[in-house]
């Protein structure tokens, strides 16, 4: 058997709902930006066993272990790292491919998902000053205007315009240097015709990964030329079934109120945001997905389903609170009246109407048990009978038999059905397999302490500066045009650096992934130990930054002392040519100390 392919190891890395995994040994409950339980590494009574709910590194402030589900699994079950990854692809429901790839066929792909992203940022700017700045995007622009969105949130969300010629996208690119081939790649062209874009008159949204990184557009037409609403087709960058719109402008605010409302589509999420309802994300152009569930509840307890009132958006909201209840979320319900949608709102009533709607607010089941009694006669055996298969999916999901216990009751009382017989013909149901696998979270039973910091290891600058890196895996490039692995002092901040080489090579740029990359054991405990303690928060830019030039400066400030101890010591007996050589490298070492100041564009 052969090694994982690198898309095989981050996709199972992606889609491994951590928290479940985790609390098959631990007990945890939410606590701020943790979950936190008792270690199962050592005897306590007080818990300081933490994971952090949006890396999923879990740190024990007592023992000191520390690192990714993949560190903790292999000590939990004993086990190595490639049986660890394939109980984990196992797990995912990932099917295993392993690669047989030459390091420069992997190296190409990985320069291809560098070049994307440049493109897409680039286009993205390109879009939007073809909104802002020309006649071509007044009626685009117009059109947002008279919507409700302003220009501070166009900005923000950085939306565009498309021209409508179909010409000018690849010849622009081409003239840029890009290649027939690499364009291919892009998701911007059809693939029946390499130069026939994707995007023509069109109002565009930037579709961008949990990091802020433009990794997709989708489009919405000004004209009946093709459908309303279009989206890029999945690349290297992007899986649709994996993103949200408008998450990066939403996770401050879904941090701070622990939860996350979830529309229809890319104008409904703008106009909540246009009313200052900035919590608000979106699906790309399909339902509401399981992996895009977890990825809400690694950063928020509850998640608010608001849909339009049409009969689709209704079958829309019924499947997604059993995504989202499955995901171990807190589910409720808003029904927009009349079949408008919130942009609508927003355009006729104003953003005060988006914000009072809010308060109209229904529980998940209650929601499918009103639209089971709306679906079916519940007058008769038959329509009982149908009414209560409908909301068994929705019973599959629910977390606890204390929870299904309670809806049968509520069931029972909606159909005049012993609860008895509905868990009865339940059981029977989820036997015969016909209910699916859901994803699964182990109630918590009580609310834990926050626990005292412990004794903790020695954070050297070098180890917080890449731990910075490792956190924010997309400024390793320009890291490295700067710094070397040995000019490193600290051994785990070296031993870090190779793990994000290699880790750039194989396309991996999540933290968990790159600390499998790790040689040293009390690497990935330092740099847990530093992500659970929460210094590095809202300080990242600024220490890469500032450690980037820290870092240079000793390296040249050692060169030059090193220069200048070996015209000491080589006296009166020195090669004349030798002495100008180094009294050159010296004065260059002097200039580039002087002119940089600090910056990394020099």
């Amino acid at each position: 058997m052969g090694r994982i392919s690198s898309e095989t190891r981050q996709a199972i890395l992606e889609k491994t709902d951590f928290l479940a995994v985790y609390q098959e040994h631990v007990r945890l409950v939410r606590k701020g930006s943790s979950y936190w339980g008792l270690c199962p590494f050592h005897t306590e009574k007080t818990p300081s066993f933490s994971v952090n709910a949006e890396t999923g590194l879990f740190y024990c402030f007592g023992c000191h272990k520390g690192g990714s589900i993949v560190q903790f699994l292999m000590e939990m079950e004993k086990l190595t790292y490639h049986e660890t990854m394939i109980e984990l692809a196992r797990r995912a429901g990932v099917p295993l491919s392993f690669d047989d790839r030459k390091p420069e066929e992997i190296q190409n792909e990985e320069k291809d998902r560098r070049d994307l992203l440049d493109l897409h940022e680039r286009l993205a700017t390109t879009f939007n000053w073809f909104l802002t700045n020309t006649p071509h995007g007044r009626n685009a622009l117009d059109v947002l205007h008279r919507r409700g969105i302003d220009d501070t949130l166009i900005e923000k969300f950085r939306l565009g315009y498309a021209p409508a010629d179909r010409g000018w996208l690849h010849a622009f690119l081409r003239s840029k240097g890009y290649s027939d081939e690499f364009l291919a790649k892009s998701g911007l062209f059809s693939g029946n015709n390499p130069t026939w874009p994707l995007f023509a008159d069109r109002i565009m949204f930037p579709i961008m990964d949990a990091k802020g990184r433009v990794v997709a557009f989708g489009g919405r037409c000004m004209s009946d030329d093709g459908p309303k609403y279009l989206n890029s087709p999945d690349t290297l960058l992007y899986r649709k079934q994996e993103t949200l719109f408008a998450l990066p402008q939403a996770l401050e605010s879904i941090a701070n109120q622990d939860a996350a409302l979830v529309c229809e589509g890319y104008m409904d999420a703008l106009s909540f945001h246009q009313a200052g309802i900035t919590h608000a994300v979106a699906p790309l152009g399909t339902a509401f997905t399981a992996r895009q569930a977890l990825m809400l509840r690694r950063r928020a307890a509850r998640v608010l389903l608001c849909f339009d009132g049409d009969e689709a958006g209704v079958r829309a909201a019924e499947r997604a609170c059993v995504v989202a209840t499955a995901a171990g979320l807190e589910v409720s319900v808003l029904m927009l009246e009349g079949g408008k949608d919130a942009s609508e709102i927003l355009e006729k009533q104003g953003p005060g109407v988006l914000t009072q709607i809010l308060k109209n607010t229904i529980n998940a089941g209650t929601f499918l048990l009103t639209r089971a009694r709306k679906l079916f006669d519940v007058s008769t055996m038959e329509g009982k009978a149908k009414a209560i298969s409908f909301l068994f999916p929705y019973l599959d999901a629910l977390d606890s038999d204390v929870k299904r216990q309670d809806f049968f009751r509520d069931i029972s009382m909606a159909t005049g059905v012993s609860a008895h017989a509905i868990a009865s013909d339940f059981a029977k149901a989820k036997l015969a397999g016909g209910l699916g696998d859901q994803v699964r979270r182990t109630a918590s039973e009580q609310i834990a302490q926050t626990p005292g910091q412990g004794q903790s290891r020695v954070r050297t600058a070098d180890l917080l500066f890449m731990t910075a890196v490792a956190l924010q895996p997309e400024f390793f490039n320009t890291v490295r045009a700067h710094v070397g692995k040995y000019d490193l002092d600290d051994p785990r901040a070296r031993d870090l650096f190779e793990a994000l080489e290699e880790a750039e090579v194989e396309g991996v740029h999540d933290l968990a992934g790159i600390l499998t990359h790790c040689t040293d054991s009390s690497t990935v405990e330092s740099v847990a130990a530093i992500a659970a303690s929460g210094e590095l928060a809202g300080e990242r830019d600024r220490l890469i930054l500032d450690g980037t030039w820290r870092i240079r400066k000793r390296t040249l400030q050692r060169r030059k002392q090193a220069l200048i101890d070996s015209l000491a010591t080589a006296g009166g007996e020195a090669d004349p040519a030798k002495i100008q050589e180094t009294m050159e490298t010296i004065m260059r070492i002097d200039a580039e100390l002087k002119h940089s100041g600090g910056s990394l564009d020099e």
